[in-house]
């Protein structure tokens, strides 16, 4: 059943050290924190909220540096950043408990707050999330100091750089996709600005899929992942690790990268409602 839920009211969230900011969806008595892709804002939940808001208050978060989130560039997202705002948010709630939605990079996100936190946790929505696997380039270019230099030099002067590029295209070590999703967000020098920004602030959320497994084992929390079979984004094989495991269940949507739709919510929303 869908439900008119026009309540949408927005706030700010301490993190201990910077404010994210957040937009509320519903009124249910459940708590659901949501996190958004790279390049997206909180309100790309907005069409979500009528098929839960009867059971679940929405809080979806601005990471840091998108919607209008407060964060300074060169301020780094730490786990423990997570945790505070996952509690200050149950304590709002007058909860113990919540539930965790994440699409794209929002999904390594909800996976950092089960690896710490996975006795508070409920149910996890992930929309073809990044986390579920090592990416060792995200690694070199964000913690690695001559990786960090490269990067930094490439998005001042890519340029310099596309022959290379190109070069990995045409050997096929860069999908058409891949190549065409990396040059949607280096066209311009703002994008570039902005990709300079957010992918290092966010480099300490890396989590170790062992370890998040043996956290859903343990704790018996639900989760349901969706993928798309298009997705050269983050490929439908990121998730085979995670098969098997007796609570969690992955959907696999005749998809790009952009699984979250009109279609797909439906379902979504069932499993947050079984």
């Amino acid at each position: 059943m869908v439900l008119d839920m026009n309540d949408n009211k927005t706030g700010y969230v301490s993190t201990g050290r910077m404010q994210l900011h957040y937009r509320r969806y519903g009124s249910g008595p459940k708590l659901l924190i949501a996190f958004h892709g790279y390049g997206n804002e909180a309100t790309i939940f907005s069409p979500f909220a009528p098929f839960i808001g009867a059971t679940y208050t929405l809080y979806s978060i601005d990471l840091p540096h998108h919607g209008n989130s407060h964060w300074d560039a060169g301020t780094k997202l730490e786990k423990k950043d997570l945790v505070k705002l996952a509690t200050n948010l149950m304590k709002e709630m007058s909860t113990n408990k919540c539930s965790l939605l994440g699409y794209s990079i929002g999904g390594r996100v909800c996976l950092s707050i089960i690896e710490q936190m996975p006795e508070h946790i409920d149910k996890v929505l992930l929309i073809a999330p990044d986390g579920l696997v090592f990416n060792p380039l995200y690694y070199f270019v964000t913690r690695n100091f001559a990786g960090k230099r490269l990067f930094n030099s490439f998005l001042s002067n890519p340029k310099k750089y596309m022959r290379y590029i190109d070069w990995m295209k045409e050997k096929k070590y860069l999908s058409t996709a891949q190549y065409n999703f990396g040059m949607n967000y280096l066209g311009s020098r703002e994008d570039r600005n902005f990709l300079l920004k957010v992918w290092p602030d966010l480099s300490r959320i890396i989590t170790s899929a062992t370890t998040v497994k043996a956290a859903i084992i343990k704790h018996r929390i639900p989760v349901y992942i969706f993928m798309g079979a298009y997705d050269r984004v983050i490929p439908v094989k990121n998730a085979d690790s995670f098969k098997g495991l007796e609570t969690v269940t992955i959907y696999v949507a005749e998809k790009g990268h952009r699984v979250f739709d009109k279609d797909t919510m439906p379902q979504m929303a069932e499993c947050l409602l079984a």
